[in-house]
């Protein structure tokens, strides 16, 4: 299979106006299904690993924009241009079913569309497995543009429940940094977590707090967890071709528009998966 990094360039400026150059771009074109998954950063790798786990034979593209600002500190406008970007990328791979797992984008993902392209977020799914249970006081933890955009308060009160939310930064820069078993991560989680002890379920509002499960169990022991990646890949399984009768393995592209070491790093220690991660240029 020929796989190529590519440029593009865009005016980044105004959503929506952009001006797209592409150089040295070879599509992906062999047989396999292929998923793409992006994410700011290596939250997005929790929905890769249950790919890996569950569908080996599923070809796998994934895109952590470490080199671009932190998803939560963008202006919607300017995330919704930032997601469209990297879906076109994905576009310009051959590449038409996308997982955006990141509740930050996901919260802009209704203004973004590229033909051809179907992008999933991790809100909805999560939405509707909470919306449909038995749980009458439901935590939320998240970064401030998820929890501040009320994504999920706001139809999980219209259901009936009662919702209880927490700003949680800068734990995800803390899981980035490596730092999630460090005493100021710990000190950090116990103060989040302090106000949420009567609720009867968790919800991690960013795919990177899946990483740091333990300590939040400990803290929160009995409160069961509801992680939008789980309930996202659940909602994909039946869209999927079934299963090979043959084992086989699909192909496997990591990238990041960041250091690329860094995130090999991140990938193997926090997800325990092997990524040979590639630096790629969105300009």
């Amino acid at each position: 299979m020929l796989y190529r990094k590519f440029v593009r360039k865009d005016a980044l400026e105004v959503a929506g106006a952009h001006k797209v150059e592409v150089g040295n771009v070879t599509k992906l074109t062999q047989a396999e299904t292929v998923i793409g998954v992006c994410d700011w950063g290596i939250g997005g790798l929790g929905f890769a690993r249950l790919l890996l786990a569950e569908r080996p034979d599923l070809g796998l593209v994934y895109i952590g924009d470490q080199g671009a600002v932190s998803y939560g500190r963008l202006p919607a406008p300017l995330l919704a241009a930032r997601i469209r970007l990297i879906l076109w990328a994905f576009q310009e791979m051959g590449i038409m079913r996308v997982v955006v797992a990141c509740n930050a984008a996901s919260t802009v993902l209704d203004a973004v569309s590229v033909e051809g392209v179907t992008a999933t977020g991790v809100i909805a799914p999560a939405l509707r497995v909470l919306q449909i249970s038995d749980y009458r006081t439901i935590g939320v933890i998240g970064g401030e543009r998820t929890i501040r955009s009320q994504s999920y308060a706001c139809p999980l009160r219209e259901s009936g429940h009662k919702v209880l939310q927490r700003v949680a930064q800068p734990l995800s820069g803390l899981i980035e940094q490596g730092k999630r078993n460090d005493p100021e991560t710990l000190v950090l989680l116990e103060h989040i977590l302090r106000p949420l002890h009567s609720v009867d379920v968790l919800t991690l509002a960013c795919t990177h707090y899946i990483a740091v499960e333990q300590h939040i169990n400990a803290l929160l022991p009995g409160v069961p967890l509801i992680d939008p990646v789980a309930a996202a890949w659940q909602e994909i399984v039946p869209t999927l071709s079934p299963l090979p009768s043959l084992p086989c393995i699909g192909s496997r592209h990591w990238f990041t528009t960041g250091d690329p070491d860094i995130m090999t790093r991140q990938a193997l220690s926090i997800f325990g998966i092997e990524a040979s991660t590639e630096y790629l240029s969105l300009k």
